[in-house]
């Protein structure tokens, strides 16, 4: 064998490499469109054609995992002398009279709601609107610990029906109770990230493309186990995408540990 020539061989082979890896790199850098800040790199989501609405700060916000479990609701006087573990955890009524709405949009829910809610409901006060079904003519309001939502839970939400005539018509209850944090050495309060870059996890991960709006940001907490006898709820960021395509996705980024999977 001819080493010389090998040799030869070698170093180019590797020189091409390097120089492919580092045409590589730059096409990524520039499709990315990442901006430098203050502390690290940032992607300029208006270059990347993805528009972002207001975001909420969570600036020296601390949060942790915490753990809750199902109330159960007393409908009646048999139901005073069972254990709370035998009562039923959801609710349903009748709304009486039914309460018209103006229209089907934020200010006029909470406006036409908002006194029904605090006196007729157990623990009104303690949600808030989250969002709305037009197909399915729901209202959904989530249960609020503190000053943050539990997102997108079937145990903790009250659900309004409404008719063709925007006339509430019945409602359905869960609650958690019990919030606490959860157990552990590994369960310190932790610095929240900023929601842009929760968004970021997103672009990523491919989650978002060219031509997308995110509509919707919002910070809470996400039920990572969901039984009746105990939930373990996480700080999260629930992001609500639409799609170039007209289709609605909504992702949930873990908010103090974003490598996360997000879900």
């Amino acid at each position: 064998m001819d080493w010389k020539h090998a040799t030869s061989l070698f170093i180019f082979v590797f020189l091409i490499i390097n120089i492919a890896l580092g045409f590589i790199y730059h096409e990524k850098v520039q499709r990315a469109n990442i901006v430098e800040d203050a502390k690290s790199e940032r992607i300029d989501f208006d270059k990347e054609g993805i528009k972002l609405p207001e975001l909420p700060s969570a600036k020296h916000v601390m949060m942790n995992i915490m753990s809750a479990k199902s109330a159960g609701f007393t409908e009646n006087s048999a139901d005073f002398d069972k254990k709370s573990d035998e009562l039923k955890t959801v609710v349903t009524s009748e709304v009486k009279p039914k309460i018209k709405l103006s229209k089907i949009e934020e200010s006029a829910i909470i406006s036409g709601l908002k006194e029904y809610i605090i006196t007729e409901i157990d623990k009104g006060k303690e949600y808030t609107l989250s969002g709305i079904d037009r197909k399915k003519h729901i209202l959904y309001f989530d249960q609020v610990y503190g000053k943050y939502p539990i997102l997108n839970n079937d145990k903790a939400q009250l659900a309004f029906r409404y008719n063709e005539n925007n006339e509430v018509t019945s409602y359905k209850q869960t609650y958690l109770k019990d919030i606490q944090e959860g157990l552990g050495k590994n369960n310190e309060k932790k610095k929240v990230i900023p929601a842009k870059e929760a968004i970021e996890v997103l672009y990523y991960q491919t989650a978002l493309e060219r031509g997308d709006t995110v509509t919707s940001v919002r910070l809470g907490y996400y039920s990572i186990v969901r039984e009746v006898r105990g939930q373990v709820l996480k700080p999260t960021w629930q992001i609500a995408v639409l799609k170039a395509d007209g289709t609605s996705n909504t992702y949930y980024v873990d908010a103090v540990n974003p490598e996360q999977p997000i879900l």
